[in-house]
């Protein structure tokens, strides 16, 4: 099933880059599906290289997942500075996101995704590490690893289905109560 991980990568990016279209209206939402299209291109680009890394690859996984995680709850932060470098169309474009912004549940939901995949990935990594330093050999989270990481991946992927199709009925709204 591992090898299906690249196919599953590169899907979950192009259903990125159509939430980013489908989210244009919302300067919150176009900004977190953006900075998901950037870090989702980069592991699109490495994950064959990292499937090769045994039991690091966990620790890789687990590592990316924290910089999504950081991405998302410092997107403010990280808006505010981009704009700030009078870029002329990305500056803009992380402007309306930092003046706007606003965590929403649904990103509450992808955050607590991404902190179940770590825990996945570090059960994964440990039951490694006994099977090969000890004699016991446990199974359980490498029968279960990949069919856990697609059920995850594919909340993942509905709830930024969901947070587009708010963002393009323009359900969010600016710190002033006015639409975006």
């Amino acid at each position: 099933m591992l090898e299906y991980f690249s196919l599953f990568n590169r899907i979950e990016w192009a259903l990125i880059i159509i939430a980013f279209a489908v989210s244009a209206k919302s300067a919150n939402i176009r900004w977190l599906t953006g900075t998901l299209i950037v870090l989702k291109t980069i592991d699109v680009l490495v994950i064959d290289i990292i499937l090769q890394w045994g039991g690091f690859y966990y620790l890789a996984i687990s590592f990316y997942d924290v910089v999504i995680i950081a991405m998302i709850l410092n997107r403010q932060k990280t808006a505010s500075w981009i704009a700030g470098l009078n870029i002329p169309v990305l500056s803009r474009l992380a402007l309306g996101s930092a003046q706007y912004y606003k965590l929403t549940s649904n990103e509450i939901c992808l955050i607590l995704l991404y902190l179940a995949s770590i825990l996945v990935n570090l059960l994964s990594l440990s039951e490694r590490l006994v099977r090969k330093y000890t004699e016991f050999e446990p199974m359980f989270f490498y029968n279960i690893y990949p069919e856990a990481k697609l059920t995850l991946t594919t909340l993942s992927i509905l709830i930024l289905c969901s947070v587009a199709i708010n963002g393009a009925n323009n359900l969010y709204r600016d710190r002033k109560g006015q639409k975006l």
